[in-house]
């Protein structure tokens, strides 16, 4: 498997980061592809690549209510 060494060839990777630290960091929340980089560095040296998984669970789940609720 390929290693990800940017996001320019991976816009479904950049738009999990995005919604992951829009929430984790609320207002302090930094969107540039260098800040999101990192955060994706952090979460796979942390093996914590699940929380973008979980992340979009959750935005779908509240996505789903929105329209259904």
């Amino acid at each position: 498997m390929e290693e990800v060494t940017d996001l320019n060839h991976s816009p479904r990777l950049r738009e999990l980061l995005i919604m992951y630290v829009s929430r984790k960091y609320e207002e302090n929340a930094r969107f540039d592809d260098w800040h999101l980089f990192e955060e994706y560095k952090l979460l796979k040296r942390n093996n914590q690549l699940d929380e973008l998984f979980k992340e979009e669970c959750f935005t779908n789940r509240m996505n789903d209510e929105r329209y259904t609720g």
